[in-house]
């Protein structure tokens, strides 16, 4: 094998007699280096939308969150908070109410979902993270207070800043009235400051506003009901696990989520796109291989007199076969780890220099993010489809030039 080896790198690399062969290896090795370089930078783009997604909803959504299977709310005192706190690898655990209100501020009036939370929300959503505008407190010198979001600040044309008008009225409506047209008595309203502004993305920018547990239940008129508990876990901790944990410990009437599964639509199809991407770009490196075929086969009736040599002197057809065999082989490692290298190169440029930029997004440039599991999933795949697409061709390609001349 060794020499074999040896003479399948002279070939690569030594001069043909026909310029042909010269320009059709080197347009196979072109074809297999710019496969790969679409690969390396399509799956760490891919790989950086999703990192991004999973970091705007890590503000907002908790690691695991539980809600009634039937219904929209229950009672608080149906699940043991501090029996949940005692689980290993649980950070902290907050109650949560969300229910559809109205806002209004000056004349304008718009919809949106009022947000109730106690005061272990911030330490189970990053939400700080997120505030561009004032601060978090939910009660400012004993008023109550809100953050809202920018897509909602837009539409009331309100501010955070207490030197102007920053008091809105929220319009909770009760569960016990029934709602007509003329009925004003199902709204219960109750004014908030407004004591900061929050961006994560347009979803959730212009849907939500956060205040006060207590608050969100006097404006509904709920006693002990909620409508979620949402948990955060330390990050060496499984959510898988936790969440297994928590099922055995309540009955079926609630579902616990973790933060994939409560946006499980959008990360499977952000997967989804990932590997289509792939399998088309597998697709085109595969169509690359036909010309590393082209390449063999005139490789191989241009040597024809080193092989009649090599017979000569007591060499096989199986060693024969696996000179040439080595040589696509080479076409193929060669074009794929410059390939490798210079899609990594690429994908550091833009992580440095933001060379690619987004309009309009909340983001100024594409997010890249490498993994190391891609590296080897393409390199694995470039030396998969170059043994196929070296071997086969050339065991029928010797066997035939074997029984002709030889």
């Amino acid at each position: 094998m060794n020499t074999a080896l040896y003479i399948a790198k002279r070939y690569i690399f030594s001069k043909k007699s026909h310029s042909a062969i010269n320009i059709i290896s080197l347009i196979s090795v072109l074809g297999i280096f710019i496969s790969t370089t679409a690969m390396i930078i399509v799956l760490s783009a891919f790989n950086g939308i999703e990192g991004l997604v999973e970091n705007l909803f890590s503000s907002f959504d908790p690691s695991l969150k539980i809600t009634i299977r039937e219904g929209k709310t229950f009672d608080e005192n149906e699940i043991n908070i501090n029996q949940l706190k005692a689980i290993d690898g649980i950070a902290e655990v907050s109650k949560v109410i969300e229910e559809i209100t109205m806002l209004k501020h000056g004349d304008q009036w718009i919809t949106a979902t009022i947000k109730g939370v106690d005061s272990a929300f911030f330490d189970v959503c990053n939400i700080s993270s997120a505030l561009i505008e004032g601060q978090t407190d939910l009660n400012s010198n004993g008023f109550e207070s809100t953050i809202i979001g920018l897509g909602i600040q837009n539409k009331l044309q309100v501010t955070s800043d207490p030197r102007y008008s920053n008091t809105i009225t929220a319009y909770g409506l009760l569960r016990n009235k029934k709602l007509s047209k003329n009925n004003r008595k199902a709204f219960k309203p109750l004014m908030l400051n407004v004591s900061g502004v929050f961006s994560i993305n347009p979803e959730f920018d212009n849907q939500y506003i956060i205040t006060s547990l207590d608050f969100t239940k006097k404006l509904l008129e709920y006693n002990s009901a909620i409508t979620a508990i949402e948990i955060s876990i330390k990050e060496d901790a499984s959510a898988k696990e936790i969440k297994n944990q928590i099922s055995s410990m309540l009955d079926d009437n609630f579902i616990i989520k973790t933060r994939y599964e409560q946006n499980e639509l959008i990360f499977k199809t952000n997967q989804t796109e990932k590997w289509m991407v792939f399998l088309i770009l597998g697709f085109i490196l595969i169509l690359s291989t036909f010309n590393i075929i082209a390449s063999i086969s005139m490789l191989l009736f241009d040597k024809q007199k080193d092989i009649k040599t090599l017979i000569s002197m007591g060499a096989t057809q199986s060693f024969i076969q696996r000179i040439f065999f080595l040589e696509g082989l080479f076409i193929n490692i060669l074009g794929g780890v410059i390939g490798i290298l210079v899609g990594l190169g690429i994908c550091f440029l833009q992580i440095k220099f933001h060379l690619v930029e987004l309009q309009n997004s909340v983001i100024d440039y594409w997010p890249i993010e490498i993994e190391i599991k891609d590296l080897l999933l393409v390199f694995s795949t470039i030396i998969i489809i170059g043994v196929v697409s070296s071997y086969l061709p050339v065991k029928y390609l010797i066997r035939k030039q074997f029984s002709k001349s030889f």
